[in-house]
């Protein structure tokens, strides 16, 4: 807005200079500083086009007094009126400070050109020839545009260091905070979890003559301790990896086909359970597979949790285009003790559902019965 009302006043002073000079009509004089003027609200915007209008508009006034061969007072310069001048050297300033160095030196060695040439053909003998001004005052302008530039370059480089540099220690600190969790996890839930499976391993050894139930359940402790130790160390490669890839040299991650592995391990711990696998049986993305085992692992641990001696039920359906586990479980047998949970599981299955573009739904049915029911595409572009 401020370029807009010093182009309108230096425009206004021009009409001024031009009728008194050319004795042109005011319509023609206000033409003439209007091109001179307006460039320097163009620049602003197009500068290389503000600049080459800055250039043309300097035409008329130079050959208008020279075909009137009006007399001019002392000291008025030439070939631009004095608003005219003002406003060739702010487009000047703007364009120098924003085009590049090089395109700046080649509108000054034109506009050296333009003068000389203007001054050595058409140049009345009483106007002032400040040609050699214009020069050094254009230098100095460039001058200082290329300063400016440098030090705007300078900021820009020093912001964007500055960023860079906040993004490393930002990242530093969450890779020293994933190695502190992988530490704690290996120095707690990894002894503990080595502690179980040793134990469960040497129980029925201590116990002569064992029932083979009993061998049974001691067996099934210790595949689910060695399971659940595979998987953390899973956790634990992904952990202290940077480029957070797992680390699979200890086990493949679950797919569809341990769903059964899963319900014998739930029903050996006392859940009775039922499953049942409708539509027809085909691949779908590991990551569809992944989920959908750990949303019915998820749904049976809190099913033995909160509903001890219930029974379960787990469906799993292929759909056309996505694929559906619906995990339901009665209430609690009489008497049974339950036990309180933070609600990680639920949010970790809205989370794992959501990531996948499928639904969810997740609550007491209409019969007392609790379900939890997912659906997830299984089409790539979905």
């Amino acid at each position: 807005m401020c370029a807009v009302f010093v182009a309108a006043d230096l425009a206004a002073a021009g009409t001024i200079i031009i009728v008194d000079r050319l004795g042109l009509p005011w319509w023609a004089a206000a033409l003439v500083a209007g091109a001179q003027a307006l460039p320097l609200v163009l620049a602003l915007f197009r500068p290389v086009a503000a600049w080459w209008l800055a250039f043309a508009a300097s035409l008329p006034y130079a050959i208008g007094v020279a075909v009137v061969g009006t007399a001019a007072p002392a000291g008025v310069p030439w070939p631009w009126t004095e608003p005219g001048l003002i406003a060739y050297l702010g487009v000047t300033l703007l364009v120098a400070c924003r085009v590049r160095v090089g395109v700046a030196l080649a509108q000054w060695l034109l506009t050296l050109l333009l003068g000389g040439v203007l001054t050595a053909v058409l140049s009345p003998p009483s106007f002032v020839g400040d040609l050699l001004p214009l020069t050094v005052l254009q230098v100095c302008i460039l001058a200082a545009a290329a300063t400016l530039r440098g030090r705007s370059r300078t900021r820009r480089e020093l912001r964007e260091q500055e960023a860079l540099t906040e993004f490393e220690r930002t990242r530093r600190t969450l890779l020293e905070e994933r190695t502190r969790i992988a530490r704690e996890l290996h120095d707690v839930v990894a002894h503990h979890m080595s502690v179980v499976a040793a134990q469960a391993e040497a129980a029925p050894y201590r116990v002569a003559e064992p029932p083979q139930e009993l061998r049974d359940s001691f067996a099934s402790i210790r595949e689910n301790a060695v399971s659940a130790l595979t998987e953390l160390r899973q956790i634990l490669g992904m952990l202290r990896s940077p480029d957070e890839k797992s680390d699979t040299r200890y086990a493949p991650q679950p797919t569809l086909e341990s769903i059964d592995e899963l319900v014998a391990n739930v029903r050996a711990a006392g859940l009775r359970i039922d499953t049942v696998i409708s539509g027809t049986e085909r691949p779908v993305p590991q990551r569809v597979e992944l989920s959908v085992f750990r949303i019915a692992q998820e749904a049976l641990s809190n099913a033995l949790r909160h509903s001890p001696g219930c029974r379960a039920e787990v469906e799993l359906s292929y759909g056309p285009g996505d694929i559906g586990i619906r995990v339901v479980n009665s209430p609690a047998a009489p008497g049974a003790v339950r036990r309180k949970g933070t609600g990680h599981g639920v949010v970790g299955i809205w989370e794992r559902t959501s990531m996948l573009g499928g639904s969810v739904r997740i609550g007491p049915r209409e019969d007392g019965w609790f379900e939890v029911m997912a659906s997830l595409p299984t089409r790539e572009q979905e």
